[in-house]
Formats: structure tokens, sequence, C-alpha cells
């Protein structure tokens, strides 16, 4: 089985890449961090705990929110585009009984990451601020990461 992390935020194609790996049996996704994108962190944050619930894996994966703005330019919301949401078409039914970690992305990154008995895939879905926060502020966490998979945008 492959261990990733995906660090993405979830609208409807984060979401859609999520649900793949979370029902993918050759993928070991244990952690899944947030970061602000198409709508705000918060939001992203509750997509994630919202796909993660639907399909009944709260006690096997964890979430942390991460970057509520870039590192450079100011976040655009994009509301209007992707609904309030982020997920314009689709509203979860349920409500999410677990809560993100306490600690947030950097920190459960650097976890995770050094904490893994074996490299970790990287998976970046989203703005890439999480990532560049984490290899600069613990530059020793590239020795366990395999590699980073990174959809860009363009």
């Amino acid at each position: 089985m492959t261990k990733i992390i995906m660090d993405c935020d979830p609208g409807i194609d984060d979401v859609a890449a999520l649900s793949v790996a979370i029902n993918n049996k050759s993928l070991d996704l244990e952690l899944v961090t947030t970061i602000a994108g198409n709508v705000t962190v918060d939001k992203t944050t509750s997509n994630a705990l919202q796909i993660i619930n639907f399909f009944h894996k709260d006690n096997d994966i964890k979430v942390a929110s991460g970057a509520s703005c870039p590192l450079i330019k100011p976040f655009e919301d994009a509301a209007r585009i992707h609904g309030s949401s982020g997920m314009r078409g689709y509203n979860f039914k349920s409500t999410v009984a677990f809560n993100p970690m306490k600690k947030g992305a950097i920190q459960a990154l650097h976890d995770y990451i050094m904490n893994s008995d074996e490299p970790i895939i990287l998976v970046a879905t989203g703005a890439y601020t999480n990532i560049a926060l984490l290899i600069s502020e613990y530059p020793e966490v590239k020795a366990n990461i395999f590699k980073i998979i990174a959809m860009g945008e363009a």
C-alpha cells in the first residue's frame, strides 16, 4: 500500500480527487491538509471533513487546516464562480461529527512525515502554500518525502 498525504483546497475538483484516493485500496491516505483556494480555508476544511464523513472514514483519516492566504498575493475568493461552499451544485446533507486536528497543517505534515516508517508521497492539488511553509520551516522533511505530485493551474 502506498502512503500518501493530500494537501488540497476541496472544491468540487479536489473532492473528486479525495473520493478516488479514499476509495483506492492501493493507497493509504491518513492525513488531508487544507488550504484556502477557490474559497476560504474554513470552507475547504469543512468540505474535506464532509467527504471523509460521507465515506465513513472519520476514524481513519485526519484533517488539518492550513494556510488562509497565499504567501505573496492577497487571497481572492472565487465563490462567485464556485459557489459559496466551493462546490456549486452540491451540498452535503450530513453533519460532521468530527473536527479538524487541533494542530495546524504545517505541524501535522511535519509530524506525520517525520514519524512515518517509509517515505511519503505528497499529493498537492491546491495552492502550494502549506508545502512551501513546511519545507521552509522544516527542511529536514525532504529526506522522508519520496515525491511530490502536484496539479498545476493555468
